[in-house]
């Protein structure tokens, strides 16, 4: 076992030998949200695949003094349909010294959503990318967040995953509950506030915008490539 992380170069060092889609600076804004958590609510991640973004978030929650409810179930996995991840994900999570730090849930989020009752404070979603999988945990979790609360969303901007990028679109963008939205390369962060200011609603627009536009781009992809293959 290693020992336990204390800064965002020391998590960088650790995470970069865990397989995942996850970059560097992505972890460490995952890690500076979660060591400023304040425990009115938990730490929740959806979709920990190997735990590379979970020892970013529980390096930062354990200086906080908290911890991350890591839900995955390990199993049946877009990018690897056979993959069986648990095991590896412990190994990790052990051998970075944050397994105190961690709270492996392996169920489908929809089934913790049904055993986990408390708010939320730092939210961060990388689970199902499909259209509906992506609507569906965003439905369901969001409203837990308390009021300051921050939900971060991987893979909006990826080309290939439409489901997040148009979930953050209706979900997020257009509501009047979220505010300070940005992005980290193509995960998205987004706070939860009580009532958005107009600065706010300008720029939930403009990612609203910006997001579409990643629409229309992939599809032209889609579409060059399709002829293309016609042609051959």
């Amino acid at each position: 076992m290693m020992d336990v992380p204390e800064t965002a170069e020391q998590v960088a060092a650790i995470a970069a030998r865990v397989e995942g889609w996850l970059s560097e600076p992505q972890g460490r804004a995952l890690f500076e949200a979660a060591r400023r958590v304040s425990g009115r609510g938990a730490i929740v991640e959806i979709g920990s695949w190997k735990g590379r973004s979970t020892i970013w978030l529980a390096a930062g929650a354990r200086l906080a003094g908290s911890r991350v409810q890591a839900i995955d179930p390990h199993t049946n996995s877009r990018e690897d349909p056979e993959a069986r991840t648990l095991a590896e994900f412990r190994a990790n999570i052990e051998r970075a010294g944050l397994a105190e730090a961690v709270e492996p849930l392996v169920m489908t989020s929809t089934r913790a959503a049904e055993i986990l009752a408390d708010p939320v404070e730092l939210l961060f979603i990388d689970g199902d990318h499909s259209p509906a999988g992506a609507a569906r945990d965003m439905e369901i979790w969001l409203p837990r967040l308390v009021e300051g609360g921050t939900a971060m969303c991987h893979d909006v901007t990826t080309a290939a995953y439409a489901g997040p990028r148009r979930a953050f679109q209706r979900i997020v963008c257009l509501s009047g509950s979220f505010d300070s939205i940005r992005r980290v390369g193509s995960m998205t962060v987004a706070r939860r506030t009580a009532r958005r200011s107009v600065a706010g609603a300008i720029r939930g627009g403009a990612i609203w915008l910006l997001l579409y536009i990643y629409d229309v781009k992939a599809w032209l992809g889609r579409t060059k490539r399709a002829l293309r293959g016609r042609r051959a």
